[in-house]
């Protein structure tokens, strides 16, 4: 097995002069090449037998404003067979920012750098589609540069129409779009709307397509997302996601908060994995300051994080079933699901946005009655799985549905950076449970659920979601017995540079006092550097990068969220099949929209 060190000699050797610097960090290895060499450098990486990056996980940038070269691009890598990751940097500057595509080697290079250009401004060349991806086009700047101001939208408190009209006389609605992201002929493109420009793209063509919306009003897209579907009568031509209706600017937001209260808002990107979310900020936190959690915080969460994951998927197979045409399925699924709502309501007051996870442990102890209904929990989902299959898996309408329906293979999978339930469909054991255990995973006893198939389809997605289930509650039963030792042991580390002292110090000690009101007026500082943590959360790997440049808030926050990695694969999965069928292979994604966009 190939180590980070071996990667590092092997590069040497085939490029001994593209290696213009390799630094270390808290465990994160970053290379620093030239643009010139960043196309045969990846290459390499992903054919070398030896090597086999075969996924591009993330791509994203830093803005390093007034130096130059002022941004820096990065590009992240994993070989699973060698349990191998790998960041490559480079570094651009504001008058020349461009860089070669990675689409050619990874198709799954798309959307990310797709994402960089629109909030970044860095070019991206001989990308086959580089437009805007979650910005309507009309937008000014580029909202991730240091130099583009947070903004914001003024709250309006008045009653009538009039009386908001009178304080806006210059109010004008927001310019209506001129062209429209579509398909023709099976490729993307832009398709005027204004009558100035009535010569289509298929003008004088002779063609039987249809161009049709789906979403982003459309109860089976699963949020704000639109279709731009090109079929040729009832069977797709191509399927081109657009995204963007759900964005919220997160990732900005984060650089102008502390490290702490910038928590809640991640709480709000995948609402059905809030404590995925939140965990993996604390993770990376931990990580760049080095702080140590409690045997006891460490149960909790993984106990919190295996319920989540059941009424997540719950809700995933839930909801597929209704679209297909099982809608008994939802309403039993949503039943199980109260009662986990329940239990996250029990510790942090809240039934979905919880924001329960703290830097070094938790906000609070685990309450009364913890235990025992996390039990309850645990006896009630096994017989209600069962009820399930019996429902669908020998239901001929179901298995007519969902086998043989977009079908992949994990070289494809691979190539377009899925992961989760996803990927394991296709025969990939991959789990970062098992793969890079964090929170204590390594203890317990556990099986990765992964097709035999050979092709994944929508069926087989089904069937890794229903088995993971499974999975979860035998974690979930090792995690209570552990529970059970821990009792009266501390929920939150003593490292006092992330956590505040105890409240009965705060009436003996002035300088407790005072620590405490600093941490919560001025925040934690960590150290200048930059880190990743992941988790395997219920769509994917879940990843948080963080860069910090020694002060009180972060210089960048950037999230690897799962459901936009996994969207790309919609165009590939649908085409040749029938309209009817891509309510099911949509669900068969579960993305979540406050995940894609972000």
């Amino acid at each position: 097995m190939m180590s980070i060190e071996t990667t590092l000699t092997r590069l040497r050797e085939r490029f001994p002069n593209a290696l213009q610097d390799v630094s270390e960090f808290r465990g994160e290895t970053v290379v620093t090449i030239p643009r010139e060499a960043l196309v045969d450098v990846v290459r390499f990486l992903r054919t070398e037998p030896a090597l086999q990056f075969n996924m591009l996980l993330d791509i994203t940038a830093l803005d390093w404003l007034p130096r130059e070269p002022r941004f820096d691009v990065l590009y992240y890598l994993l070989s699973m067979s060698n349990n191998v990751r790998l960041r490559l940097r480079v570094q651009l500057f504001s008058h020349d920012a461009n860089v070669p595509s990675l689409t050619a080697i990874f198709p799954g290079a798309n959307f990310y750098e797709r994402e960089v250009y629109d909030l970044f401004g860095i070019t991206f060349l001989y990308h086959p589609f580089l437009r805007r991806i979650l910005l309507p086009d009309h937008t000014t700047g580029h909202p991730l540069r240091k130099d583009h101001p947070l903004g914001y939208e003024p709250v309006e408190f008045t009653h009538t129409y009039d009386e908001i009209q009178s304080t806006k006389p210059n109010a004008v609605p927001p310019p209506r779009p001129r062209r429209l992201i579509g398909s023709i002929g099976g490729a993307v493109t832009e398709i005027p709307l204004t009558l100035a420009e009535p010569a289509t793209p298929w003008s004088g063509t002779q063609t039987e397509t249809l161009l049709i919306n789906m979403g982003p009003h459309h109860p089976s897209t699963h949020g704000v997302l639109r279709v731009a579907l090109e079929v040729d009568g009832e069977k797709i031509v191509n399927a081109m996601p657009d995204i963007g209706y759900l964005h919220t600017g997160i990732e900005k937001n984060a650089e102008y908060k502390t490290y702490l209260k910038a928590i809640p808002l991640f709480d709000r990107m995948d609402y059905f994995a809030t404590f995925f979310n939140v965990l993996a900020y604390c993770l990376a936190i931990e990580k760049l300051m080095e702080v140590d959690v409690p045997e006891r915080a460490q149960i909790a969460r993984v106990i919190l994080c295996e319920i989540q994951r059941i009424q997540s998927h719950l809700v995933a197979i839930g909801s597929q079933a209704m679209d297909i045409g099982a809608v008994t399925l939802m309403t039993y699924a949503f039943r199980e699901r109260e009662a986990a709502l329940d239990i996250f309501e029990m510790v942090s007051g809240a039934r979905m946005m919880t924001s329960y996870f703290r830097f070094g442990g938790l906000a609070e102890d685990l309450p009364a009655g913890f235990s025992d209904a996390v039990r309850a929990f645990v006896k009630m989902i096994p017989p209600r799985l069962k009820e399930y299959e019996d429902l669908l898996n020998k239901n001929p309408i179901w298995l007519m549905r969902t086998r043989g329906i977009a079908e992949y293979t994990a070289e494809q999978a691979l190539a377009h950076s899925v992961t989760g339930p996803m990927l394991r469909a296709a025969g990939v054991n991959w789990d970062l449970r098992k793969a890079s255990p964090y929170s204590g995973y390594e203890q317990y006893d556990f099986d990765v659920p992964v097709s035999t198939r050979g092709k994944a389809d929508v069926l087989e997605c089904y069937y890794i979601r229903m088995e993971e289930m499974r999975q979860s509650l035998r974690i979930i039963e090792q995690a209570l017995k552990k529970l059970e030792k821990t009792k009266g042991q501390p929920y939150i580390t003593n490292n006092r540079k992330v956590a505040p002292p105890p409240k009965h110090e705060l009436q003996n000690s002035m300088e407790a006092l005072i620590h405490h009101f600093k941490l919560w007026t001025e925040g934690i500082i960590p150290p200048k550097g930059l880190v990743y943590a992941c988790v395997e959360s219920p769509r994917g790997e879940l990843g948080f990068l963080v860069s910090s440049n020694g002060t009180n808030k972060p210089h960048r926050v950037h999230v690897r969220a799962p459901s936009f990695a996994n969207l790309q694969m919609l165009p590939l999965i649908s085409k040749g099949y029938y309209i009817a069928d891509l309510v099911g292979i949509i669900a068969m994604t579960d993305i979540i929209l406050g995940d894609v966009d972000r």
